[in-house]
């Protein structure tokens, strides 16, 4: 009995902190996950709540239990980095690796006081059809069989005044922060009283709706930040068992990784010949079904009016200029061959997106097979790769000549000599294997700087920079020649870089200054990405793998680190040196190579898996790789572009006009002598060729209003025909253009508004110039 005793004595710590630990994990799960799944005080929601604190009693017992053993062989100096470590390692998995914490409507709801609600209206104030619309806690809307009432009658959708002498509606329950009601008056000045806990505010209606708001405090242990420190400590828990684990089992880890990251062979197989013939297919289908889903964006019509000139004889200076010879000339074929067909125009971005798999998986291979394909994989399925893909931009085509420049870069170091000396050296570089690279490597800044000055092609720089890092890595440091070398290469750089950048004040800051918005297209819940509404957790851990593994390997097989170095710079310009956060296309770059490292975190995510756990039966590895796949690919996602109809593309983050309806208008009612004013139709119908008018003019958000009156003056007849979102910004108003004599408003035709004038003569003058298409 004493002996017992004893050792229950001994187990009451690791019991109760398995009890706190437990609890706490419940409440976490319950005020993080649970609570958007079951009603508020529901008995699924004890339920679950309950059986997961049991749960988490049982397990953290053991997982104390097996840590307690482990830690004991570290000092009290290591054990409290190995603490700290795991408080930094949970902190961030749980921020980065979940999204819930960004919603304001998280709380431990045992703890939430309740409140009372009471509405009436004062006798003789509030005719029969007052109604409440809508009623919404921070928890979520309240349906009307929680609601007590009399007086007044529900239909299922609103609860409508029908005794203006005697009615009341109560509400008791939790509310969370804030809560909405939503009245709508019949009349003016209709007044009510509006109860919470017995404090009473009279509220005097508009006629139509009216929007209530209330707001209350949450004590601290029940809300989201407490929420939020427990899911902390969780995950910091979790982290320090992951931590003695790998610690426990890290020569293993780090010879198995020797061995399969060391570098992949140099020639392909059959079996490389099927896996690229397997991702090139997946990238086909996923990009090429459904091309004319959406009408072209904005951008695209340059590119497809364009080639559409060229066709027709004009010179290829008179066209377009931007991305010319890497979109334009290509479209222009394909018209050639299929006609002025929206599908052709993209098809081309399409296959040139498609056989970037082919520098991908050479590039990839120089490490291993498995990281190859997966790479291939992830770049086929990326909903922001695919997006951009589908596009007659030049996104769609960047990809394939990106890889392939990397792909030469990596050659090229790895030719490069080791403790290189330039003095003694250089003649080295005129080998052929090195020599024609670099001459390779010298075109595309060539073509960036003076080729396609206004293309974004340019931001290939940024890789340039790493690459010469790494080369200079090469170099003999302690010769004194290669140091002069490099302190004047370093300034001359540094310095054309200062004034590139004063060149271009409104694009680049010449200082760091911090802007992270660009880090959320990555991290924790971006619809640009795989696991959009799926937990970031694996992707979190594979990009923290592969930024240790890099760095440990980096004797071993220097690409790693190259990659990690590229995703990592390209990251920092767009949060450090770009003034303002171009659009979701410019950072596409950087997914490139965010692709590339999340295969090899994944790679290296499923062999601690499978070094930590081995298992003799095949059928557990590849489970395995179906559940790694399940956590991290949302189908719905990867389907989006091909599948969607919505013009606003929630990805690329553009809005594609639907001509549909005002085209089709036009066709019957437009002639031939006719002028058209337009922000966006005039794009489209100068790319199909008709409706034709005698001139077309198109104007912009800034375009002066003056202009605009000052074309109908000078015209007999016309159209003007502007879109919603540019009508909303503009210098001109909708009430302007329809009241002006002479111009009759014609109606709206999807997003896009009508205008019709004839014989019109208003007095207004230019105050700017516009161009003209024709």
């Amino acid at each position: 009995m004493q002996q017992t005793f004893r050792a229950i004595k001994g187990e009451l710590p690791s019991l109760l902190a398995a009890m706190t630990l437990g609890a706490g994990l419940g409440l976490f799960v319950h005020g993080y996950w649970l609570i958007d799944i079951f009603p508020v005080g529901s008995r699924q929601l004890l339920f679950f709540t309950i059986a997961i604190c049991l749960l988490g009693l049982a397990g953290y017992y053991l997982l104390l239990k097996w840590m307690q053993a482990r830690l004991i062989l570290f000092s009290g100096l290591q054990r409290s980095g190995l603490l700290g470590w795991s408080l930094l390692l949970g902190t961030l998995l749980f921020f980065i690796g979940t999204y819930q914490w960004g919603s304001e409507s998280r709380y431990l709801t045992f703890f939430l006081p309740s409140h009372k609600l009471q509405i009436s209206t004062p006798s003789g104030d509030a005719p029969a059809g007052m109604a409440v619309l809508w009623f919404n806690t921070s928890l979520g809307d309240v349906s009307h069989e929680a609601i007590d009432f009399s007086g007044w009658k529900s239909n299922g959708v609103e609860l409508t005044l029908e005794d203006p002498a005697s009615n009341m509606l109560s509400w008791t329950g939790k509310t969370g922060e804030t809560v909405q009601i939503i009245l709508r008056g019949p009349s003016q000045g209709n007044k009510v009283a509006v109860s919470w806990d017995g404090d009473e505010t009279i509220l005097e209606l508009p006629r139509g709706k009216y929007v209530y708001t209330r707001s209350f405090d949450v004590p601290l242990y029940a809300s989201r930040t407490t929420v939020v420190v427990l899911g902390i400590i969780n995950f910091a828990v979790l982290g320090l068992a992951l931590s003695l684990l790998i610690l426990q089992k890290r020569q293993t880890l780090l010879q198995y990784f020797s061995d399969t990251l060391s570098g992949g062979a140099r020639r392909l197989d059959h079996v490389d010949v099927l896996l690229l013939a397997v991702a090139a297919i997946l990238a086909l289908l996923l990009r090429a079904l459904n091309l004319e889903n959406l009408f072209p964006a904005v951008d695209e019509y340059y590119h497809l009016i364009a080639a559409r000139q060229i066709l027709e004889g004009a010179a290829l200076s008179s066209v377009y200029q931007r991305s010319l010879w890497v979109v334009t000339l290509p479209i222009a074929l394909a018209f050639r061959v299929f006609g002025y067909e929206l599908w052709a125009a993209r098809l081309v971005g399409v296959l040139f997106n498609v056989i970037a798999v082919l520098p991908l998986y050479f590039l990839m291979r120089r490490i291993n097979r498995p990281v190859a394909f997966l790479s291939c994989l992830l770049y086929a399925a990326s909903p922001w790769i695919i997006t951009f893909a589908r596009l007659a931009r030049e996104y769609a085509y960047y990809p394939f000549y990106f890889f392939w420049i990397i792909y030469g870069m990596v050659l090229f170091i790895d030719r490069f000599p080791d403790r290189f000396i330039i003095f003694r050296d250089w003649r080295m570089l005129l080998r052929p294997n090195i020599g024609l690279l670099a001459v390779g490597l010298m075109l595309p800044p060539f073509f960036a700087l003076f080729a396609d000055r206004l293309s974004t092609f340019k931001v290939i720089l940024i890789a340039y920079l790493v690459f010469g890092v790494f080369v200079l890595l090469k170099f003999d440091r302690r010769d004194i020649g290669n140091l002069i070398f490099l302190l004047l290469l370093g300034s001359g750089l540094s310095a054309e870089g200062y004034i590139w950048s004063k060149h271009h004040p409104a694009l680049i800051s010449a200082f760091p200054r911090l802007n992270p918005f660009p880090a959320t297209y990555f991290f924790p819940n971006p619809q640009q990405q795989w696991y959009f509404e799926r937990s970031a957790i694996i992707p979190a851990l594979g990009l923290l793998a592969a930024m240790i593994v890099s760095f440990l390997m980096r004797h071993v097989n220097f690409i790693l680190s190259f990659l990690f170095a590229l995703y990592v710079s390209f990251l920092a310009f767009f949060v450090f040196f770009s003034k303002s956060f171009y659009h979701t296309r410019h950072l596409s770059s950087t997914e490139l190579w965010y692709i590339l490292i999340l295969a090899i975190g994944l790679y290296i995510v499923w062999g601690v898996l499978y070094t930590l756990f081995p298992s003799r039966y095949r059928a557990v590895h590849v489970f395995s790789v179906i559940l790694l796949g399940f956590l991290v690919f949302n189908v719905q996602q990867i389907l989006l572009p091909a599948v969607s109809k919505n013009p606003d593309m929630p990805i690329s983050e553009d809005y594609f006009h639907d001509m549909s309806a005002v085209d089709a208008f036009m066709h019957g009612h437009a002639k031939a002598d006719d002028v058209l004013i337009s922000t966006v139709y005039g794009l489209y119908t100068s790319w199909k060729g008709e409706p034709g008018f005698q001139a077309i003019y198109r104007i912009n958000t800034k375009t002066p209003k003056e202009f605009v009156f000052s074309i109908v003056d000078q015209h007999q007849s016309g159209w003007i025909v502007i879109d919603q979102i540019r009508l909303d910004l503009g210098s001109i108003t909708f009430k302007e253009l329809s009241t002006t004599e002479g111009i009759e408003y014609i109606g709206s035709f999807g997003d896009e508004y009508v205008w019709r004038w004839q014989n019109a003569s208003h007095g207004f003058s230019a105050t700017g110039t516009f161009g003209v298409m024709r």
